[in-house]
């Protein structure tokens, strides 16, 4: 009895053991959540010297306790901005584990730029896209994962009353921008969309898998731009928030046609509030948070005309 009871006591120090592990886990990714959005309200706070406002939401799937949506703003060597919109495929651990090996990635190559710019004094955003992407399939080979990643890089130049925003899109969502002139709205552009002379180019997700299929092209992203001026908002979003579907289950997604109307129906409260507005439309269209199937995350910065 005592030898049983003995190896039970093992079994379940064990499982007390990776209980301990998992909870320091959690708590570990909730810090760098938590830290994520600090650095990207301070960073912008004083934007190319400008104070821009800024609305953060984030909430997990039902009964998912880590995630694989992430987002990041880095100051370039150069003075610029890089802001990474990423959203990792699964959920749980094998996507909070995709999320920090991207992570990693980015990391390594942008310290590589700033060694770079330190002889060469420019900053070449191809290279640096080129850079990361390569990093991240090569580290994913390794860890011999079929897990991929969808990554909207904007790289960020201001000018004036303008900012110029050059587009990477490995096969993310694009952002929605409202166009404002002294509060009133002058018109709404989804970028998912070839409109008004825009087209939304697209290289192909971050995958192992994909790479071994397309073979050179993997590594292409073309980039597109974008001109927003002082008064303009835009809104950075997950497709866990496209993709929530009805309460009925219908089949009705709740859309961008929604999110677009939450942005102009509320669009002269701050950021933070309008991503309230926008999350709690999300939870009446599928009828509650215990309904979310996919994470949704969404960011919202307002460029305030500056008098």
């Amino acid at each position: 009895m005592s030898a049983r009871m003995g190896g039970s006591g093992g079994a379940g120090s064990r499982d007390e053991s990776k209980l301990r592990q998992y909870d320091m886990l959690i708590a570990e990714a909730n810090t760098i959540r938590e830290k994520d959005k600090v650095l990207v309200r301070g960073l912008l706070q004083s934007f190319y010297g400008k104070k821009l406002n800024v609305g953060i939401g984030f909430e997990r799937s039902a009964g998912s306790i880590l995630s694989g949506d992430y987002f990041d703003l880095i100051k370039l060597p150069d003075g610029n901005y890089l802001f990474i919109f990423a959203d990792i495929s699964g959920h749980g651990l094998p996507a909070y584990t995709t999320l920090v090996r991207l992570r990693s990635a980015v990391t390594i190559c942008v310290g590589e730029t700033r060694r770079i710019y330190e002889q060469a004094e420019t900053v070449d955003t191809d290279f640096l896209v080129r850079d990361i992407s390569a990093k991240f399939t090569d580290i994913m080979e390794g860890a011999n994962s079929q897990d991929f990643a969808s990554v909207l890089f904007t790289f960020i130049y201001n000018e004036g009353d303008k900012y110029h925003l050059r587009f990477y899109n490995r096969s993310m969502l694009f952002p929605v921008i409202i166009r404002k002139f002294e509060r009133r709205i002058m018109g709404v552009y989804d970028l998912n969309n070839h409109e008004k002379g825009w087209i939304p180019r697209k290289g192909y997700l971050l995958s192992v898998d994909v790479k071994t299929l397309t073979g050179a092209g993997y590594m292409v992203t073309p980039p597109c731009e974008f001109t927003l001026y002082e008064g303009d908002s835009i809104l950075y979003f997950s497709d866990g928030i496209v993709e929530a579907c009805d309460r009925d289950r219908n089949g009705d997604d709740f859309g961008i046609h929604r999110i677009t109307r939450v942005l102009t129906e509320y669009n002269n409260l701050m950021p933070q509030v309008i991503v309230q507005e926008l999350f709690t439309s999300v939870y009446d269209h599928i009828g509650g948070q215990e309904n979310q199937k996919d994470d949704m995350t969404a960011v919202l910065i307002d460029f305030p005309h500056i008098r």
